[in-house]
Parts: structure tokens; C-alpha cells; sequence
């Protein structure tokens, strides 16, 4: 049997041979400047001689290729393609994907189909994927499936049936209730209770009420369910599909699979099944054949609305060791969980998760006001940013619990007051330091490229994109629905939305064409060439519409902070909301830099080797046991002193205050002018202006001669002048 390495080297060979032919055949039917027919002239040979054999060769060429060719169309295809739905797809770690097959890349599957084609269209190989067989039998999604040589596979749950009676499940032991288990299961076969997503694999079958669970796959719950209906899944033999992936990567072919089974919209992975562990474990008991698994994290952002962004990750390759493989040979199951183990930590090490949507936007919130301004960082240094935000408020959140203190919970409702403020507005966070700008030239420049741009845009976009998008957007909202009601896991089935956009477009957008150019053919006098030139030259069209559309949102958006100054409460909100962000930044960072010692790594190194450190912390009991040894153990995670300790009682009485007319306006109701008010030194060395310092402190809500017409209370004041205390201190 031929090693790995024999594989890599008949596949360069093959390569190599098939450019050489392909350069050949190019040449010998070259019209123009033709060496082969000058020669056959020179000595008196017809040319024909020559092109018959070089048709033959091409021929066989595409014969004998015509996989590779067929998989090379679809992905140029599909490039377009994504480049019209993502506005920007970043790709992180493509050193990190061997040089030579076979390779299995294991993916996160939050997007369906279009997960897919972010991997194929981004790897440097051909990948063939294991698709579900629903899938392998859509009319537009299986036949590129067929094309790019993806291997069916049929899914316990694609064949989910409802059952006769209810089930009680006390640990291993299942009770039934007016069932037949005799009759409806066999080992073998799964049940699952209805509305949930857990599968239980049946071991043996006792009576009609009374059965065993195996103990392959999720452990069951440890107290007794209540009487719930259920449904059965029935086994399937999967040894076709087993036998057609080792045939694949014996080849030295690459494959792709999503190990969660389906496709959802939560922010975390779901429990990985045990398909790869078998193959790549497999592969070495049959064919002594060391197969790489490439882990590949699909981060998106507004992934599912039109002209989003992605970030495609791939994670250093993880190779099964010989003492896994002797292992193996010895107990299987064993082998199997650790080599999953080390996959999931691979992908998570390529993923930014989070427990919820809510903590997901406030990563990203704080990422961006932690990051140094006018610093535009690479994709692949925003991703460990955002990591880094990610694990450290996991590791919070896991040291306090309910128990959080009182600043960190303080900066949170602030980070979600900024975000609220931002999505009332219609703004992003990038606009806000801009909002004091008043630059008249920009102005009038936006308002002229925006009329420019929507005027071109207007025509190919309303008769070529228009149209397809309206419908597109009716059908995956529908679809959206459907798939919500009939899943266990997804929270609002946003993955299905742009798939089904994807797919609709393929066949509606030709198809609009078409009837166009039959109506120019049958109700106007131009000539068939004419329309012929038309049509050919509609994806160009669309695509410069769908180009100066966005381009056109851009400058929409850019102007719509000048717009919301005309409305008197958008106005002064906007007024104050730069001091505001200016003084949470600096709180974000002060407080980051206070407590960031105590988070280890993940603060103090400047690479994060994160496979290393997400087994790690997977291995961990507790996240909080990822913390350095002596850390300080107050409660707001700073070191226990005087001045804490009386904070945290409550002595906020012991304030000094540093400006006799602050002092006057934080203990007193007076309403002192700003230009009396000065700050600390230090902190506007920091750019605080002093009126967005005293703003703060004393009262947002300004008049025209910037006095304060609305005070906070006695207690905000000086809540807030402690924080700003607190953060002077931190400077000095």
C-alpha cells in the first residue's frame, strides 16, 4: 500500500503532467502565429495532421479530468458569487493548512450551505464534503454537491418519526407508557425526547415498556423525566459512506465535515459527533495512512444580511500520535473521546464563543473601545483581540457568578446603555468621534457622490437586483420560520437566510435574463446580436449595481449623523455622546489594566498560543483555576486595601476633592461655569476636554451657553466623581 508521502509525490506528478498538457494542446490550436502550421507548411505536411491528435489529446484531457475541471468551474463560480452576498472575507491561518493531501478540515456549521462554500472557495485544495442526503437530493444545492464531489450521507434525524406512547427516563433505564417497544425499536436505533435535541442510543429492548440505553453518546439525566412523548430514529448503516471517505483520502483527496451535525445560529459549538475520529482513526488501522485534521473557524459578522463579513480561520493541524493509535487497538471508545477532545479544542481555538448573543455584542463593543485609536488592526490580530475578550469574560463571569462587583457591573450597564444608544441612533461605534465635526466642504462632497452614485446605480439595480432581492428576501423569511419551528437547537434560524438567498438567486437571477432579453426579442426591432450582446453583459451590470449600492449606503450612513442633528433630541444626545465615549473608554481601559494581571495569558502575553490554551481551559474544572496563583481575592478583583474595603462598605464620605468649583458642584446644587473648572493635569494630558469632563461629573443635558439646565442627583455626582478619582489615580 503506498505511504502518505508516495501519494504527495504522484499527485505533484499528476499536476505537473496535466499543466504540461494543457500548455501543448494550447499551443498546436493556436490560430494566431502558429509554430505547429508554419512547420507543416515549411515541409509539405497538412496542418490536419497535427490538430486531429492534438483534439484527441485535448479530449482525453477532459476526459480523464473532468472532476478536477468540473470542481475548478464551480469554485470560480462560487467565488463570484460570495463576493457579491460578503462585502469582505478574511482569511486567518492558511499557512497553517498542509501542503499536500489527503487533509480533513473540520468546520463550525453556522451558515448551511454557505459554510461550505467558504471553505471551498478559500482552501487551497479540493475538498469534497459529507453532505446530508436531503441535501445531496436538492435540485440546486445537491447538483453543485454532484460537481464538486461531495459524499451523501443519510442522518438519523432526517428520518425522525413520532412514537406510540410516552417515555419516563430514570439514568440508563427507560419506563414506557402505552408503548411498543418491541414492535417500533431495535438496538440500534436512537430516541429522543420530543422538543429536545439529545439522542439516546438504544442497547437492548426488554418488553414493550422497558428498555436500556447504551452508553455510547450523551449521558442521559440524572433524575427520572417526566412522561414525555417521543420520537425514533432509526438506525443507519453508515459503513457506504465510511468505505467511500477512505477511498477518498487513500486517493490523497481532501474532505470537509461539519462535526455538529446541522446547521444552527448559537453562539457556541454544539456536541461534536464521532464521524471524524472514526476516519481518521480508521484510516490508519486499514491503510497506515496519517490523515491531518485542520480545524476551521467560521466567524460571521452579520452573517446572514446581505453584503456581511466573514472571517475564515484555519487552526493548526492536528495528527493523530502513536500513543493514540495504541490506544485505539485496545479500547476504541477511549480513542475516539480524546481525539474529539483535541478536535473541538482545535476549533474552539479558531472561534470567538460566547454564552449568549448579549455577551457576543459586548465582547465586541468592548474590543473596540479597549483597541488604540487610529489602530487599524489585521484580521487575524482583531480575531485574538476579540478572543482574548471573549475567554477573559468567561473567566469573570465564572470567578464572580451572581456575585459580580459593583464596578464591573457598573461598566457593563454602561457598555449596554453605549450600545443602545447607538443602535437608537442608527450610528456605529467608528461615527461617534466624528459627531464633533462640522465640516461644511464633506458635506456638500458626500451629498454630491451620494446623488452621483444612486443615479447610476438606479437602473441596474432596480431591473437586474431589485427584483430577485425582493422575492429572495419574502421566501428565506419564510424559510426562516419553517426552520425555527421544526429545529431543536436553533434560537432564531438566522443560518438558514442567506443559504436560501444564495440559492434563489442562482436560478431567478439567470432566469430574469432570459425573460428579458425574449421580451426585447419580442416587442422591439433590435436584432438578435444586439440582445445577444445584452445579455451577456447583465452580470457585469448587476454587479456594478450591487457595487454602487453600497457604495451609496456608505455615504447614506456617513450623512446620517448630519441628518440627526436636525431633530432637536437626537441633537443633544449627540452633542454629549463623544464626551461619553471618550470617559467609558478610559474607564474600559483603566479597568482592564487593573485587573488584567490576574487573567494571566491572556493579558500579559503578547501571542496567545490558543490550541494550548483552550485545552487548557477545557481540561480545567473551573475557569477561574485558570488564573495566576495569588491573585488577589476582592471582590472587585483588585487587591483588598483600606481604600477598597471602604468603598466597597460604602464610605464613599471620604472623598478629597481636587478642584474647590467641582467640590462646589458635586456637595452643593450650584451650577458653576465650566471655564472655572479645571481638571487634573494628568488627565488632560489624556485629550479630555474640561467641558466633557464637567458634563460628565455634574450634568449632560447643556443649554446653548454650555451651563448645565438638568443635574444628576447629589448620589450620581458622586458616584461619578469617585470613578473619576479612581481613574486620575490610576494615571499618576
Amino acid at each position: 500500500m503506498p505511504s502518505r508521502s508516495t501519494i504527495e509525490v504522484i499527485k505533484g506528478d499528476n499536476n505537473q503532467n496535466n499543466l504540461a498538457y494543457c500548455l501543448v494542446v494550447v499551443i498546436l490550436l493556436a490560430v494566431d502565429a502558429n509554430p505547429i502550421k508554419v512547420i507543416a507548411t515549411s515541409i509539405g505536411i497538412p496542418a490536419r495532421w497535427f490538430a486531429y491528435p492534438c483534439l484527441a489529446m485535448l479530449v482525453h484531457l477532459f476526459l480523464t479530468h473532468s472532476q478536477e475541471f468540473l470542481y475548478d468551474g464551480v469554485r470560480v463560480f462560487f467565488r463570484s458569487i460570495l463576493s457579491i452576498f460578503f462585502r469582505q472575507i478574511d482569511i486567518v491561518g492558511i499557512d497553517n493548512i498542509p501542503k499536500h493531501g489527503p487533509i480533513i478540515f473540520s468546520g463550525n456549521h453556522s451558515n448551511q450551505f454557505v459554510d461550505g462554500l467558504m471553505v471551498l472557495t478559500t482552501a487551497q485544495h479540493r475538498v469534497g464534503f459529507l453532505i446530508a442526503e436531503k441535501s445531496y437530493k436538492h435540485p440546486v444545492v445537491g447538483t453543485f454537491a454532484k460537481l464538486a464531489g461531495a459524499v451523501p450521507v443519510t442522518r438519523p434525524q432526517d428520518s425522525a418519526r413520532p412514537m406510540q406512547g410516552t417515555i419516563v427516563i430514570r439514568g440508563r433505564h427507560v419506563e414506557g407508557q402505552g408503548t411498543v417497544f418491541l414492535r417500533d425499536l431495535v438496538p440500534g436505533d436512537k430516541v429522543r425526547i420530543k422538543g429536545q435535541a439529545d439522542q439516546y442510543k438504544v442497547e437492548t429492548v426488554a418488553s414493550d415498556e422497558s428498555l436500556t440505553l447504551s452508553e455510547d453518546g450523551p449521558l442521559p439525566p440524572a433524575q427520572a423525566t417526566a412522561a414525555s412523548a417521543f420520537e425514533k430514529l432509526a438506525k443507519v448503516d453508515q459503513s457506504r459512506v465510511y468505505n467511500a471517505v477512505f477511498e477518498h483520502l487513500k486517493q490523497g483527496r481532501c474532505i470537509g465535515i461539519f462535526p455538529e451535525g446541522g446547521s444552527h445560529d448559537r453562539t457556541d459549538l454544539l456536541p461534536l459527533k464521532m464521524g471524524i475520529a472514526l476516519i481518521a482513526l480508521g484510516m490508519v488501522d486499514k491503510y497506515n495512512i496519517t490523515v491531518p485534521i485542520v480545524p476551521v473557524g467560521l466567524n460571521y459578522f452579520r452573517g446572514h444580511r446581505f453584503r456581511g463579513r466573514v472571517v475564515v480561520e484555519f487552526g493548526p493541524p492536528i495528527r493523530v500520535p502513536e500513543d493514540l493509535i495504541e490506544l485505539y487497538r485496545s479500547n476504541r471508545r477511549e480513542a475516539y473521546q480524546r481525539l474529539m477532545a483535541e478536535v473541538e479544542d482545535g476549533m474552539r481555538a479558531t472561534l470567538v464563543t460566547a454564552p449568549d448573543y448579549h455577551a457576543l455584542h459586548l465582547v465586541y463593543t468592548a474590543r473596540r473601545l479597549f483597541q488604540k485609536d487610529n489602530w487599524i488592526p489585521s484580521p487575524g490580530e482583531k480575531m485574538d483581540l476579540n478572543r482574548r475578550f471573549a475567554e477573559g469574560y468567561k473567566i469573570l463571569m465564572s470567578k464572580y457568578g451572581d456575585e459580580r462587583p459593583a464596578a464591573l457591573n457598573e461598566l457593563e450597564r454602561r457598555l449596554n446603555d453605549y450600545q443602545k444608544t447607538l443602535h437608537r441612533l442608527g450610528l456605529r461605534d467608528y461615527q461617534v468621534p466624528t459627531l464633533r465635526e462640522d465640516d461644511s466642504l464633506r458635506l456638500c462632497y458626500t451629498i454630491a457622490h451620494l446623488f452621483l452614485v444612486f443615479t447610476l446605480a438606479m437602473l441596474p439595480s432596480l431591473v437586474l437586483n431589485a427584483p430577485v432581492g425582493v422575492i429572495a428576501r419574502f421566501v428565506s423569511s419564510r424559510e426562516q420560520k419553517k426552520a425555527l419551528a421544526a429545529s431543536r437547537v436553533k434560537i432564531e434560524a438566522r443560518d438558514v437566510i442567506m443559504s436560501k438567498k444564495i440559492t434563489l438567486s442562482i436560478v431567478l437571477v439567470p432566469t430574469l435574463w432570459i425573460v428579458y432579453a425574449v421580451l426585447l426579442l419580442r416587442f422591439t426591432s433590435l436584432p438578435p446580436s444586439t440582445v445577444a450582446v445584452l445579455f451577456f453583459s447583465c452580470p457585469i451590470f448587476s454587479y456594478l449595481g450591487v457595487m454602487a449600492t453600497e457604495a451609496g449606503i456608505l455615504d447614506a450612513k456617513d450623512l446620517k449623523p448630519v441628518l440627526l442633528r436636525l431633530l432637536p433630541g437626537a441633537r443633544k444626545k449627540m452633542a454629549t455622546l463623544p464626551a461619553e465615549r471618550t470617559l467609558l473608554q478610559h474607564d474600559l481601559r483603566a479597568y482592564i489594566h487593573e485587573i488584567g494581571p490576574e487573567l494571566g495569558s491572556l493579558y500579559t502575553d503578547k501571542t496567545v498560543k490558543w490550541e494550548e490554551y483552550i485545552r487548557k481551559s477545557s481540561s480545567a474544572t473551573d475557569l477561574q483555576s485558570l488564573l495566576p496563583s495569588g491573585s488577589p481575592n476582592g471582590k472587585d478583583g483588585r487587591a483588598e486595601t483600606e481604600d477598597t474595603r471602604g468603598e466597597r462598605n460604602g464610605h464613599a464620605s471620604s472623598l478629597s476633592f481636587t478642584s474647590p468649583a467641582l467640590a462646589q458642584a458635586v456637595n452643593g446644587r450650584g451650577t458653576p461655569s465650566p471655564l472655572t473648572f479645571k481638571p487634573d493635569e494628568q488627565f488632560n494630558k489624556k485629550d479630555a476636554k474640561c467641558t466633557c469632563v464637567f458634563r460628565y461629573l455634574i450634568g449632560s443635558k447643556l443649554s446653548n451657553n454650555t451651563r448645565p439646565v438638568k443635574l444628576f442627583s447629589l448620589e450620581e455626582r458622586k458616584m461619578r466623581y469617585a470613578k473619576y478619582l479612581a481613574y486620575t489615580k490610576k494615571l499618576r
